[in-house]
């Protein structure tokens, strides 16, 4: 049976997988003072190494972790969807990464982290709090609802800013002109939340003016339906709030 490493300047890490996550991390590690070898490509013999940490797809994670295991005292996997039935701890930064970041890029951030025993957890918090990151833990049985919610923080953001950038290049505005009102929405959301944070002529009622922002969508008319029709939800929960607070304040 494996013993948990400590971790020590002399810990030893092997990175299995030469994308931008892998990249990024064997540097940061590196900087923060372990022994790094890689990043290693999947097709590559893994090394003997105390903490052996897959950066692959999830679906080449069980063969790379069953290859990494007589050789390593414990294989971490950095997915945010995937169990942890064939490794011994997650680490899920939550942060998307272009490949090119400084090793400080984790610093202040959160990663997700778990692990099959305690000590395994531990290890998983402590390599996250090595690279400045802040470690919060999401188990099993909510991965799902953990990646589902990154993906539309990140993913599904890209998607709606795509749609603005088209529908303003044709107004002859560019995405630097955007960007500020992005910026600030999402500080305003970080703030208070949505519900306090909607502005615009949903959260007006103004459905004169969402009926000439549909028929200006063309072939955005489907995502702006299902956008619209979300956004009235979060419209009605805000008026709740207020009307809430309003009650409690006439009669508190």
């Amino acid at each position: 049976m494996h013993t948990t490493p400590d971790l020590t300047p002399a810990t030893t890490i092997a990175i299995v997988g030469a994308g931008r996550l892998g990249g990024v991390l064997a540097r940061a590690l590196r900087a923060a003072g372990f022994v790094v070898t890689g990043p290693l490509r999947r097709e590559d013999r893994v090394p003997d190494a105390d903490v052996t940490l897959l950066c692959v797809p999830d679906a080449a994670i069980p063969a790379v972790a069953f290859a990494a295991r007589p050789h390593s005292r414990l294989v971490g996997h950095v997915s945010g969807a995937t169990p942890l039935t064939d490794v011994d701890f997650s680490m899920h930064p939550l942060q998307t990464f272009t490949g090119s970041e400084t090793p400080d890029v984790f610093r202040g951030i959160g990663i997700a982290v778990d692990g099959r025993t305690a000590e395994a957890r531990e290890i998983a918090e402590r390599l996250a709090r090595a690279l400045g990151a802040r470690p919060f833990r999401v188990d099993d049985a909510h991965r799902a609802e953990y990646h589902a919610a990154a993906s539309f923080a990140s993913n599904f953001v890209l998607t709606v800013l795509d749609a603005a950038e088209r529908l303003a290049r044709d107004a002859g505005v560019e995405r630097t002109h955007l960007a500020p009102l992005v910026r600030q929405t999402v500080e305003n959301w970080t703030a208070s939340g949505a519900a306090s944070a909607l502005t615009g002529p949903i959260a007006r009622g103004d459905e004169a003016t969402v009926a000439r922002q549909r028929a200006a969508s063309g072939d955005l008319v489907d995502l702006f339906d299902a956008l619209a029709a979300a956004t009235r939800t979060i419209a009605a929960a805000g008026a709740d709030t207020g009307a809430e607070e309003e009650h409690r304040g006439e009669h508190g």
